[in-house]
């Protein structure tokens, strides 16, 4: 069963922002509708399964304040992450708006470093979620869910790194290396919830530590890379509604 985890969280994240870097270095502008409304699936998906299969299982599990107490630390793991890798970023501007052609070399490698940096560190909680999830046999699920997140990851690093000269190698190197952490959270979130004490702490922290990233950043990046905000919204709904139509024969 670990080693299927394994393999679940090198295809979400080392597949996802591998994907997102080969598009990378051979689209010099990739189309941002289809970034956003993959990433609006995504986020449906990822509220689905927060809200329809993770938190009423840590309930069933744990009772209320089980579930309370786990999301909360969830949703504050995830804010305290992304407050310590905004800090390194500094001004850095969101790769996939930035006018390449009017940067600065040194500029764009700076950015992709600390995109790449933020994407390491950012891996750690979606792989707990798989880890968590695989108890519920949603590991796989879940990996899919997050391949189609990390793969816009995998295009901020490599977009300005290629447009900066690195050479091609070098950038796939650090999408393996950034997706990679996915692998070490799986394997934490699946051992800790393996301990029936904290298994409903485990999917609850999941689906808090999901459902922060979606609102906090997800949401706002789709509205930044589309104007079709409608379908944007109907895509969502849909990715929820899949999860709602699944979770009944997911047990």
């Amino acid at each position: 069963m670990l080693v299927e985890i394994i393999l679940i969280a090198l295809m979400a994240g080392v597949g996802g922002t591998l994907v997102g870097g080969v598009i990378g270095v051979v689209v010099k502008k990739p189309n941002k509708n289809y970034i956003a409304l993959m990433l609006s699936f995504a986020a449906g998906a990822m509220i689905g399964v927060s809200l329809f299969k993770l938190l009423p299982e840590s309930y069933e599990y744990g009772g209320i304040w089980a579930t309370m107490i786990g999301a909360a630390v969830g949703a504050l793991f995830v804010l305290v992450l992304i407050l310590f890798t905004d800090r390194l970023k500094g001004d850095v501007e969101d790769p996939l708006l930035l006018d390449v052609e009017r940067t600065e070399k040194s500029k764009l490698k700076r950015i992709g470093i600390a995109v790449f940096v933020g994407m390491a560190i950012h891996g750690i909680p979606e792989g707990l979620a798989i880890g968590a999830g695989e108890h519920l046999g949603i590991g796989l699920l879940l990996g899919i869910v997050f391949f189609l997140h990390f793969v816009p990851e995998g295009l901020a690093i490599a977009l300005p790194m290629r447009a900066s000269g690195t050479k091609i190698w070098k950038i796939l190197g650090l999408c393996f290396i950034a997706g990679s952490t996915t692998v070490l959270g799986a394997i934490a979130g699946y051992y800790i919830g393996m301990i029936d004490a904290l298994l409903a702490y485990s999917l609850s922290f999941a689906a808090g530590a999901m459902l922060f990233i979606v609102f906090s950043e997800m949401i706002g990046m789709i509205y930044r890379y589309t104007d079709r905000h409608k379908l944007a919204s109907i895509i969502t709904i849909a990715g929820a509604l899949m999860i709602v139509v699944l979770a009944t024969d997911l047990h």
